[in-house]
């Protein structure tokens, strides 16, 4: 894994000298008889690569003037890869974007306000207003949403059925704690009931909505103090004592990739993580597996919200702005791209897609549906696009809680390390 420190360096770096290169353009441009050619790169499996390179094809085909050059990575290095070719002035014309960089990429001028120009072909009439409006920064749209999704516990039903657990009931932590336990010591404590969260972000922010707070305030400050961030990673901590949780060596080696993660390689029996990398953990691991809701020590409050399990955006200093817009909307508007790319990257963001394939969904796809159908009415509001730094403080808090797993930190000097270093990325 690339230092975090090193990559944040890096997108600052490529982010300070973009505005200097915006006279170089990017790298689409006219081809023969007319014809120009735009460059597309998102993260994510070779088997998200398959359909998403069947939706371009598909889009190719409906205009016979554009031609997309493809490219993919994993989420760590596509981010190293994208920073890299911006501080070279050459960004994809259209590329994936993710919550935690929409603000670095978007004040920087990288992306093209798609309130203006080029950028009004792109409808989002069918989308939720409130999940359009998680692409908008200062009141210029830098993105839209992909796809739609929410946190989940993916799980693996047999392992809990088989140590004598009920997943079909809401559970408080210390509930879902005692029942990881179990599973845990029904396999001889060599596979935990669940992957450590201490490291996740996205689960850190869930636990704090339960609790009345945010991850980040609308003003780009952490939404959470030190007894905040102490109360939680005493929380998981119990979970890896207990056993219940999954030792440090196995969550040090966790990877965003679900082949790689501690669920997919079956080290563990259930793993935080959004709705719609379900279908590829299940794949990973080789047996059904579910999702179900964030277990919470307050009923009322879930602390999920509707959120965009990615973005779209375009190039400011591309020279196909209109076939870069033309393909974001046909990705997020067209029947037969949503039909081909199913729910790889969450549900569709347009409605009128999204209610005529679920009505159509059939195994992997249709419990994705079917589990933000149950939780609709518990969603709460997205909470504000992160601020520049974002990225960096995901990577400190996995490398912070690591140094409290391993035993390098007790949790007090972890805790006053986190704050004082994050207090520096987000200035």
């Amino acid at each position: 894994m690339v230092a975090a420190g090193l990559r944040w360096r890096t997108v600052v770096a490529a982010l300070a000298v973009a505005p200097l290169l915006a006279a170089c353009g990017g790298a689409a441009g006219g081809g023969a008889g007319g014809e120009v050619t735009i460059s597309f790169a998102w993260w994510g499996s070779d088997g998200r690569a398959t359909i998403t390179k069947q939706a371009v094809e598909l889009f190719e085909r409906r205009n016979p003037g554009i031609k997309v050059n493809t490219t993919f990575a994993a989420y760590n290095a596509y981010w190293d890869k994208v920073a890299t070719q911006t501080a070279g002035g050459n960004p994809p014309d259209v590329m994936t974007m993710d919550s935690r960089y929409l603000s670095e990429y978007g004040e920087r001028r990288v992306l093209l306000d798609l309130n203006e120009g080029a950028g009004k072909q792109v409808s989002l009439a069918e989308i939720n207003p409130e999940l359009a409006a998680t692409g908008t920064l200062n009141g210029k749209r830098y993105a839209v949403p992909w796809a739609q999704n929410t946190s989940s516990l993916v799980y693996d039903p047999a392992a809990y059925q088989a140590a004598g657990v009920d997943m079909s009931k809401p559970m408080t932590w210390e509930q879902f704690r005692a029942a990881a336990e179990k599973v845990s010591a029904a396999n001889g404590f060599n596979r935990r009931g669940v992957t450590d969260f201490g490291i996740l972000d996205s689960a850190l922010e869930i636990w704090l909505r339960q609790n009345g707070k945010s991850f980040y305030t609308q003003d780009g400050k952490l939404g959470f103090g030190a007894e905040d961030l102490r109360r939680f990673w005493q929380l998981a901590s119990q979970f890896r004592t207990s056993k219940a949780g999954s030792t440090a060596e196995v969550t040090a080696s966790h990877n965003t990739s679900p082949e790689q993660s501690p669920l997919g390689k079956k080290l563990t029996s259930a793993e935080f993580a959004y709705d719609s990398v379900y279908p590829s953990f299940e794949k990973a691991h080789g047996s059904p597996l579910m999702v179900t809701g964030y277990p919470t020590d307050n009923p009322a409050d879930t602390g999920q919200y509707r959120r965009p399990a990615m973005f779209l955006s375009v190039s400011a200093r591309g020279k196909a702005q209109e076939a870069s817009a033309k393909l974001v909307h046909f990705l997020i508007n067209d029947p037969e791209a949503g039909k081909i790319l199913g729910t790889d990257r969450g549900l569709p963001p347009n409605l009128k897609i999204r209610a005529q394939l679920a009505a159509e969904a059939t195994g992997t796809n249709k419990t994705v549906y079917d589990y933000e159908a149950r939780l609709e009415s518990q969603l709460g509001p997205a909470p504000a696009v992160p601020p520049k730094g974002a990225g960096a403080i995901q990577k400190l808090l996995q490398r912070s809680y690591e140094e409290i797993a391993f035993g390098r930190l007790s949790l007090d000097e972890a805790v006053t390390r986190f704050m004082s270093e994050a207090q520096k990325d987000l200035k």
